[in-house]
């Protein structure tokens, strides 16, 4: 049923929900996963622990917090069964990037954790799950 699945990964508790998800799938349909992930000042913040003095990640730090967020997700796949067959690091809106990734794997499923954006952030920026569910050209599926 599902060949390629994609899924996108930023260290929050509902993207490592998303990739137990997939996980499970991939493994009842023998499919390929795929991680994706756009390293944010938000998500390094996640990786590399925030804390009352805010300093702006160098990008350096944003792309180790990247790799280090990837890692984690391996670990996690590995511990759910799953090898990714695929790894992308990406530096763009994460929502384009998850998007380009699906569409050069040929994605039949692309999975996402909803972090939940405050009321304004929503209406004006809209969410990364919400756009690429709204943009991707294969079934989405979106976890809390």
């Amino acid at each position: 049923m599902f060949q390629h699945i994609v899924v996108a990964v930023d260290g929050s508790e509902q993207a490592n929900n998303a990739l137990d998800i997939a996980c499970e799938i991939a493994k009842r349909f023998s499919s390929n996963l795929h991680l994706a992930h756009t390293p944010e000042v938000d998500t390094t913040a996640i990786a590399i622990g925030a804390g009352v003095y805010v300093k702006e990640p160098t990008q350096e730090e944003i792309e180790a917090a990247g790799r280090e967020v990837i890692k984690a997700a391996e670990a996690r796949a590995a511990e759910n069964g799953c090898r990714p067959v695929s790894i992308e690091i990406g530096n763009a809106d994460p929502a384009h990037h998850v998007l380009d990734v699906a569409e050069r794997v040929g994605a039949d499923l692309i999975v996402t954790g909803r972090r939940g954006l405050g009321g304004l952030s929503r209406l004006l920026l809209g969410s990364t799950s919400q756009r690429i569910a709204n943009d991707a050209d294969c079934a989405c599926m979106t976890v809390k």
